[in-house]
């Protein structure tokens, strides 16, 4: 009797520990998993900050670690853990300030030996240009977003931006796999070969928000916990811009770039617009302002005058021209355009260009013709990116295609070689 019962319990020990063993084992498999996720972006000056984003399945908080590029000295920094909205991972984060102008640093996540880099923005571009690669309406299709995702990463920007309307997921929990795809794109094809991890901001557009939330008739108070539930993924995703969902980068004194909200989370009309005015006038020393919302003044595909199309040509477009901006983003419109110059709502040399119209990853439209369409000096039915060199208070654009041809260029300028 005594012996099987020491056989009883010695087969209880086993299996215990093969339990624990095991148990362990996934728990170690679950902290060294690839992150699912890798984003990076600002919050603050670009010239001196970085956040770095990695999505993982476990809570736990993990370290990133940190070596300006070269120099073998790693320095901890320990993730602040936010929820993925309607997810069970969670985004890994930490915000990386005092760093050096113009410099590359070697990043690590946890315990994982691969190693990634990514540079800081240069101090001064009167003698050295910067590159962004600017769309929108980014994943109609996950191919059609790494296809072109592939086509930016070669031009090797400073950084991406998307104008909204980002994984089609319409701000509704049962999406949430449209966001793991979007962010695999991110990974797969915004990280170039050498390892270099090529931020992003990010602005937003219709298909973030979440229709139906509000009963019909109920007024909308335009406030943070009625943004979030509009946008829950837009809003609980990314630090920039964060609330109120419109905001400013100012890269030292030689850029600001402007991400606005075209009657998607907060209306055109009224605070929104307020603080644009401001915002302006405090930047008349800036060398370059470029702004970007998500539903064109000018569209190459819909119709003139439509509602916020209206709204944005009253209640933006005097503010910009006022400000001497030369380039505006749009998006929405799933095609190519770019503007002749325009100034109170004609053909102006001295006005503004407007770049568009949202086909990063999206099936085109057709386009208004050219030739009967008194604003639009070209449109294309493509999927495109543009590419925006800027230097001192100069600036060219390069448009290209998701096979790679260059589409357009304006103006012509020795800053593209």
């Amino acid at each position: 009797m005594k012996n099987n019962q020491s056989d009883i319990s010695q087969r209880a020990n086993y299996f215990i520990l093969v339990f624990f063993l095991a148990a362990f084992t996934v728990s170690s498999a679950l902290a060294q998993q690839d992150p699912t996720g890798i984003f990076l972006t600002w919050k603050e000056d670009p010239l001196t900050t970085m956040v770095v984003d990695w999505h993982l399945e476990a809570s736990t908080a993990e370290v990133l670690h940190v070596s300006e590029k070269g120099s073998g000295t790693w320095a901890p920094h320990t993730s602040h853990v936010h929820p993925f909205p309607h997810s069970e991972r969670y985004i890994h984060r930490v915000a990386l300030s005092g760093l050096k102008p113009g410099t590359s640093y070697s990043i690590k996540f946890g315990k994982r030996d691969k190693v990634y880099y990514f540079n800081t923005m240069p101090a001064d571009i009167s003698k050295e240009a910067i590159r962004i690669a600017i769309g929108g309406d980014s994943m109609h299709d996950q191919a059609f977003m790494e296809k072109t995702n592939s086509q930016v990463a070669k031009y090797d920007p400073h950084f991406a931006v998307i104008g909204g309307d980002l994984a089609y997921a319409n701000g509704d929990p049962k999406n949430v796999k449209r966001w793991y795809q979007w962010f695999d794109a991110v990974k797969n094809t915004l990280i170039r070969e050498d390892g270099r991890i090529i931020p992003l901001v990010l602005g937003i557009g219709n298909h973030e928000v979440r229709k139906g939330v509000f009963e019909e008739g109920e007024e909308i108070v335009y406030n943070d916990e009625n943004r979030a539930k509009m946008a829950p993924f837009y809003y609980g995703l990314f630090a920039f811009p964060g609330q109120p969902g419109y905001g400013v980068l100012d890269f030292g004194k030689y850029f600001s770039f402007f991400l606005l909200d075209s009657d998607h989370s907060n209306p055109i009309i009224g605070p929104q617009t307020d603080w644009f005015k401001r915002e302006l006038a405090v930047r008349d020393d800036v060398t370059q302002i470029i702004t970007m919302h998500h539903v064109p003044a000018y569209p190459s595909v819909r119709d003139f005058n439509g509602t916020t199309q209206a709204r944005v040509r009253e209640h933006w477009l005097p503010l910009i021209e006022k400000a001497g901006v030369k380039l505006v983003f749009e998006n929405h419109d799933h095609a190519y355009k770019r503007t002749f110059p325009i100034k109170n709502n004609q053909v102006d040399k001295d006005g503004v260009v407007y770049i568009g119209d949202g086909s990063w990853g999206t099936t085109p439209r057709e386009v208004h013709d050219p030739a009967t369409t008194w604003y639009l000096d070209k449109a294309i039915s493509v999927r495109a990116f543009t590419l925006v060199t800027l230097q001192g208070s100069a600036y060219n654009i390069l448009s290209i295609d998701e096979d790679g041809n260059v589409i357009d260029s304006y103006p012509p300028n020795p800053l593209i070689k």
